[in-house]
C-alpha cells in the first residue's frame, strides 16, 4: 500500500513514490524530475542512451495517472515498438504490491481510480477513470489530444513532421495545469522536431553551462547532459559524466567504443547534436537575431536571389546595409518568372544598389532586368564564392548584427541548412535528410554583397 506522502502530485511526492515501487530516483533522475515540476509547462531532458529515460518517464507518467484530479496521460514514442517498450515499463511497475488493486491495465493503456480522490472531495465527485495512453508518433494523425501531461519519449527518433509534438504542444492550452515533458537522447539531425525545440530553449535568457551539464530556463525547462565538442569520444572519463546512471561504467562505455561507429557512439553514448551533419549556428544564436526588420520604402537595399528545381524553392532576400533582411519564397517551374516579376515590382519602391543571383535557371531574366536598370551580379554557388558568403552570414548572426522579422519560413530555411566541408572551407548545403535552404542560401549572398564597398565610378581624366 502506498504511504500517503506517495499520494501528493508534488515532487516530494514523486520521490516517495518512487521508493514505495523499490525504483528510487538517482541523482540525475531527480535533476529531471525538478524539472518538470518547476513552475513552466514545458520542460525537457536529454541524456545518453541507457540512461533510465523510459524509466524516468514511466514513474513520472505513473505517478501523474494517480495523483492527479481527472488525469489523462498521453505518451508519445517514435513508434509502435518503442510504444510498446514504454508501456511494458509502466505495466511492469503498475503491478508492483504497492499498487495493488489500482492500476488496470489495457492495450497501449492504463487505467486508474486517482488517489486524489482520498483528498478532494470534489476529485470524487466529478473525476472519472484516469487513463494513460502510449501512442507511436508515426501513427494515425493525434490532433484533439486532451491531457493534463505529455510526455514525449525519444522524441530524436520521431518522426520530422513533428504532428505529434505539435498535438501534444497545442493540447497544453485545454488545461491551465497541463504540462509536456520531453525526455531523450540528442538528435542525429538539427532540422528535427527535437533540435527545433533545442534551439527554442537555448535561445532564452536564463541558460548556464557547467562540467557537462547545460541548463535553461523560462518558458520552456531545459536540462542536458553531452560531450562538448573539445573533448575526445576517447576520454572514459569524461564520457562517464555524461552518462549519469550509476550502473553505465566507464568499462561498459569502452565496450561500446569498439563495438560502434563513431557517428552512433557520439550521439548515443557523448549525447552530441547534429552527428550526421555539422550545426552552421551555435544553439540560439539564429533566434537571438529576430526583431523588427521593417524596411521603409526609399531604403538603399541589396538582394540576393537562388531560384530551385520544381520541387525546391526559390528565394528573394532583401538586406539592408545595417543587414535588417527580409525573404520571400516560392515554389514550381514557374518561380523563375515570380522572382523576376517581384523584383520589377519592387524596384520602384527601394534603392537597389544590386542584384546578386545564381545564374543557373536565372540569367535570361537578369538580362531582361539588367536593360531595365537593374544592376544585376552573377553569383555562382561554387565553393569559392559560398565558403566566404557563408562564413560572414555566421558572422553577422552570431555578432548579433542581422535582424530578421521571426519569418517562419525563412526561419524554417536557415534550420535545414548544415555546414559541410569542402576544400577551401565549409560551406553552407542541404542536410541528408533533405529540406529547403534556398533562403538561406540567398541570405549567404544579400549578406556578402551587402559588405561589398559600393563601386563609384570616379573621373580618372580627359581624353
Amino acid at each position: 500500500m502506498l504511504p500517503n506522502d506517495a499520494k501528493k502530485p508534488t515532487y516530494r511526492g514523486l520521490l516517495a513514490f518512487a521508493r514505495a515501487i523499490d525504483e528510487p530516483l538517482e541523482r540525475f533522475q531527480q535533476r529531471i524530475a525538478a524539472k518538470h515540476f518547476g513552475p513552466e509547462h514545458e520542460a525537457a531532458a536529454i541524456v545518453p542512451r541507457g540512461n533510465k529515460k523510459t524509466t524516468t518517464a514511466a514513474i513520472i507518467g505513473l505517478h501523474h495517472l494517480l495523483t492527479v484530479p481527472n488525469a489523462g496521460v498521453t505518451i508519445g514514442a517514435a513508434t509502435r515498438d518503442q510504444a510498446k517498450i514504454c508501456f511494458e515499463r509502466m505495466k511492469g511497475f503498475a503491478g508492483h504490491e504497492a499498487l495493488r488493486g489500482l492500476v488496470t491495465p489495457r492495450t497501449f493503456e492504463l487505467r486508474a481510480t486517482s488517489l486524489a480522490e482520498d483528498r478532494d472531495p470534489l476529485a470524487k465527485m466529478f473525476g472519472g477513470e484516469a487513463i494513460l495512453k502510449v501512442v507511436p508518433s508515426n501513427g494515425e494523425r493525434a490532433h484533439g489530444l486532451s491531457s493534463s501531461l505529455y510526455i514525449g519519449d525519444e522524441l530524436w527518433a520521431w518522426r520530422q513532421e513533428g504532428e505529434l509534438l505539435e498535438a501534444m504542444q497545442t493540447g497544453l492550452i485545454k488545461r491551465p495545469d497541463a504540462k509536456f515533458l520531453a525526455i531523450s537522447t540528442a538528435a542525429a539531425r538539427l532540422d528535427s522536431p527535437l533540435g527545433r525545440l533545442r534551439e527554442r530553449a537555448l535561445a532564452q535568457q536564463e541558460v548556464t553551462s557547467k562540467g557537462f551539464v547545460i541548463e535553461a530556463n523560462g518558458e520552456l525547462a531545459w536540462i542536458e547532459w553531452t560531450l562538448p565538442e573539445d573533448e575526445s569520444l576517447d576520454d572514459m572519463a569524461a564520457l562517464k559524466k555524461v552518462n549519469p546512471a550509476a550502473y553505465i561504467t566507464t568499462a561498459a562505455l569502452r565496450r561500446q567504443r569498439a563495438a560502434i561507429p563513431d557517428i552512433a557512439f557520439a550521439q548515443f553514448h557523448g549525447n552530441r547534436w547534429g552527428v550526421q551533419e555539422g550545426a552552421w549556428l551555435p544553439a540560439g544564436a539564429w533566434n537571438k537575431c529576430a526583431g523588427e526588420a521593417t524596411i521603409e520604402a526609399g531604403e538603399s537595399v541589396v538582394i540576393g536571389v537562388d531560384i530551385g528545381g520544381s520541387r525546391a524553392n526559390s528565394a528573394v532576400v532583401i538586406a539592408t546595409p545595417d543587414l535588417r533582411v527580409q525573404a520571400k519564397t516560392w515554389i514550381g517551374d514557374r518561380s523563375v518568372l515570380d522572382v523576376a516579376e517581384f523584383l520589377d515590382s519592387i524596384a520602384s519602391v527601394y534603392s537597389i544598389q544590386e542584384v546578386a543571383y545564381d545564374p543557373w535557371r536565372f540569367r535570361s531574366e537578369a538580362l531582361r532586368l539588367e536593360e531595365k536598370g537593374m544592376t544585376m551580379v552573377e553569383f555562382p554557388q561554387s565553393h569559392a564564392r559560398m565558403v566566404p558568403a557563408s562564413e560572414r552570414l555566421y558572422a553577422a548572426v552570431t555578432e548579433g548584427r542581422l535582424t530578421h522579422g521571426n519569418d517562419p519560413e525563412l526561419n524554417a530555411h536557415v534550420g535545414a541548412a548544415v555546414a559541410k566541408q569542402t576544400d577551401r572551407g565549409w560551406r553552407l548545403d542541404r542536410s541528408a535528410g533533405g529540406g529547403n535552404i534556398d533562403a538561406a542560401v540567398a541570405l549567404a549572398m544579400a549578406v556578402d554583397r551587402a559588405g561589398e564597398p559600393v563601386q563609384k565610378t570616379a573621373l580618372l581624366g580627359w581624353i
